[in-house]
């Protein structure tokens, strides 16, 4: 059986909507280069539709600004290395259980 995966895309209006932003600081969001929305080439930001997958990072981003009191720039930064550790700690995760399974095989 095969899966076709769906995926929404929410325009600039909608997902400024859903993440309580106004419309200038997604797009500052975007300049950063912390998101990449989907548009064709030398399009406008009325153009721009967004993946839904992309909101849990832009909330992220938003409330890290707004707590940290942080320009989107270091905001930018900051999410990526997040990112970043999150991944490592996952990777870390996956290779502790590898290793208890290992050594529960040499028992």
């Amino acid at each position: 059986m095969m899966h076709s995966e769906t995926q929404v895309h929410l325009t600039l209006h909608e997902t400024c909507h859903a993440l309580g932003l106004e419309q200038h600081y997604l797009i500052e969001i975007v300049e950063t280069g912390m998101v990449e929305p989907i548009a064709e080439r030398d399009s406008g930001p009325e153009d721009w539709l967004f993946d839904a997958g992309m909101l849990a990072l832009l909330r992220r981003a938003s409330r890290l600004s707004e707590e940290l009191q942080l320009d989107y720039s270091a905001t930018a930064i900051l999410v990526e290395l997040l990112e970043e550790r999150d991944q490592l700690q996952r990777e870390n995760a996956r290779l502790r259980r590898q290793l208890q399974r290992f050594l529960h095989e040499q028992e």
